[in-house]
């Protein structure tokens, strides 16, 4: 019997699979298993051999690929805080008119003009692209009988472990409205009194503790991403390859490892809480001015409630398409043994969680009349028409919180492929 003539290892094996990986890859589906075994048993060296004398146990680690992708990201709105309150305990007297002429106005404790926004800004993020890493190449020759007849120069046990390839995508954005508080509320214990009229004239107006103008926002702002691509990531390569007559490895343990790729999307634009406050005074006291001759009586008001304006929507949220998988697990061969062999082709997990709101707020608006406030129109003249009261009327009340718009692209979150493990011819 002729002894086989010893095959001289061709240095750096490894780095000739990792340069020819697809070439193997797409070969597989034409070239015999033992073919492809064969070359990899002539190309790489047995693993620590330097002569006939091998190893009894080859253990390997892969390690870890590890890839992390962590985005903070905020533009919410703070606080804003604005205050345009009439004053209170004031006491004005309109001037009197001419001997033709109208009577002055008095006013004392009117709100003016209050606007507070706390509205969340915008984010504008491109393409994110988190992934695609690939993991390790692991080659082992089990070695060939170069060393005589009945001779075995093959390890005992060959254990592999293929590590990790891991990749996390996390994403948190907010855009979110802030708390805004307006208030333009008329005052209180003011006392007016307009001015009488001339001869001819008419009364002038009196007015207490009226309600100004209140504006709050807090609307959540605007977000906006491009496309999210998390994933395609590839498991290790593990090669041991087919021995020489009476050269086999005796047991052979290959746990692939694990592939896993997790993506967490949490995106907020809500509303947030706006308040307004444009309440009449309380507590006024206002006469209008008498009217001339022939003059009509001066108007009163006190305690009349303004205008209020609060809006806490939900912002806009937009997000491209969602692509997260696309990951292929391990990729086994193993050669013909003498002993027992243990393939544990792994795991190839996927997981993608999204959280987007755009919810709205609390808009709280107020324009209520003032309490107890007395008021009296102005008498009118000779042949006048008597002027108008009023007191504690309500003013004018908008309140918006509604929900904003979400738009999100496609969600492809799956494709993933298991594990291929080939065994022997």
């Amino acid at each position: 019997m002729t002894t086989p003539t010893q095959q001289t290892p061709t240095p750096g094996a490894a780095h000739f699979i990792r340069q020819h990986r697809s070439q193997l890859l797409a070969g597989w589906r034409v070239v015999p298993v033992a073919a492809l075994l064969f070359g990899l048993a002539t190309l790489a060296p047995a693993a620590g051999a330097t002569s006939c004398s091998q190893p009894s146990t080859i253990a390997i680690n892969g390690g870890r690929v590890t890839n992390e992708t962590t985005l903070n990201l905020s533009a919410d709105g703070g606080l804003a805080v604005s205050s345009a309150n009439g004053g209170d305990g004031n006491a004005v007297a309109g001037g009197s008119g001419g001997a033709t002429g109208n009577g002055g106005a008095a006013a004392a404790g009117n709100a003016g003009t209050a606007v507070a926004s706390a509205s969340g800004g915008m984010i504008d993020l491109d393409t994110v692209t988190s992934g695609d890493n690939q993991g390790n190449t692991i080659v082992v020759s089990t070695g060939g009988a170069s060393c005589g007849y009945g001779r075995s120069s093959a390890p005992r046990n060959v254990s592999i472990n293929g590590g990790t390839v891991s990749n996390e995508t996390t994403l948190t954005l907010s855009a979110d409205g802030g708390l805004a508080v307006s208030s333009a509320d008329g005052g209180d214990g003011n006392a007016v009194a307009g001015g009488p009229g001339g001869l001819l004239g008419n009364g002038g107006n009196a007015a207490a503790g009226l309600g100004g103008v209140a504006v709050a926002q807090a609307n959540g702002g605007a977000i906006s991403i491009g496309a999210i691509k998390s994933g395609n990531n590839r498991g290790t390569t593990i090669l041991v390859g087919s021995s020489g007559l009476f050269g086999q490895a005796s047991n052979v343990h290959i746990n692939g490892g694990t592939v896993r790729n997790s993506t967490t999307l949490a995106i907020s634009a809500d509303g947030g809480t706006a308040v307004s406050s444009a309440d009449g005074g309380n507590g006024n006291a206002v006469a209008g001015g008498p009217g001339g001759a022939t003059g009509n009586g001066g108007n009163a008001a006190a305690g009349l409630g303004g205008t209020a304006v609060s809006q806490a929507n939900g912002g806009a949220v937009s997000v491209g398409a969602i692509d997260s998988g696309g990951n292929s697990g391990n990729v086994i061969v193993v050669g013909n043994t003498s002993g027992n062999v243990a393939v544990d082709g792994g795991t190839v997990t996927n997981t993608t969680t999204i959280d987007i709101s755009a919810d709205g707020g609390t808009a709280v608006s107020s324009a209520d009349g003032g309490d107890g406030n007395a008021v009296a129109g102005g008498a009118g003249g000779t042949t006048g028409n008597g002027g108008d009261a009023a007191a504690g009327n309500g003013g004018t009340v908008v309140s918006e919180a509604n929900g904003g718009t979400i738009s999100v692209g496609s969600i492809d979150s799956g494709d993933n492929a298991g594990t291929t493990i080939i065994v022997g011819n």
